[in-house]
C-alpha cells in the first residue's frame, strides 16, 4: 500500500529574494535562522495555520494581522517571548492564492522599529510584482544553511 501525503493548505508559500550587487539573500529565512528555535517554530506554525484557514478568515489578531500606513498591504505573523516581540512579514497574493514571506524583525515590547525599517520593508515587498517574481530557490536556502556556524 502506498500512502501519498499532500500539503492540504489552500495557499502556496514562497520566500522573497533580495538581490544586491549580484548577491542573493532570503531575508525572511535569514531572520528565522538567527532566532531561537521556539520562535522559528511558532512563527512558521502561524503562517502554516493561516495558509490552511485563509488570511481573510483568520480571527486571532494576536498571532496574525494586517499592518498599517505604508505597509498596509502586508501582514505579520506575531510571537512574543518574554519582553521581546518577533514578527515575520508577509504578503498575501489573493489572486494567486499564495503567501510570500518577505522578512522578519524583533524588538523590545513597547518600542517601535524605525520608520526606515518599514520603508525598506515596503520597497522590498514591491519587488514581488516583478516578472518573474524574485522567489528563492533550493540553492538560496543551501547557501544560507552552509554559511551558518554550529
Amino acid at each position: 500500500m502506498r500512502v501519498i501525503f499532500r500539503d492540504m493548505a489552500q495557499w502556496d508559500a514562497e520566500w522573497l529574494v533580495r538581490s544586491e550587487g549580484g548577491v542573493r539573500t532570503v531575508p525572511g529565512f535569514a531572520f528565522l535562522c538567527a532566532q531561537p528555535s521556539n520562535v522559528r517554530i511558532h512563527l512558521l506554525a502561524i503562517v502554516d495555520a493561516v495558509r490552511h484557514t485563509g488570511p481573510d478568515q483568520w480571527r486571532d489578531t494576536t498571532t496574525h494581522d494586517s499592518m498599517e500606513e505604508n505597509c498596509a498591504h502586508l501582514h505579520e505573523a506575531r510571537d512574543r517571548q518574554g519582553q521581546t516581540l518577533y514578527r515575520l512579514y508577509l504578503r498575501w497574493q489573493r489572486d494567486k492564492r499564495r503567501v510570500v514571506i518577505i522578512d522578519g524583525g524583533a524588538k523590545a515590547n513597547t518600542t517601535t522599529l524605525p520608520d526606515s525599517f518599514y520603508q525598506s520593508l515596503a520597497e522590498l515587498a514591491a519587488t514581488i510584482d516583478r516578472e518573474p517574481p524574485p522567489f528563492a530557490t533550493a540553492d538560496d536556502f543551501a547557501r544560507i544553511a552552509l554559511s551558518l556556524t554550529p
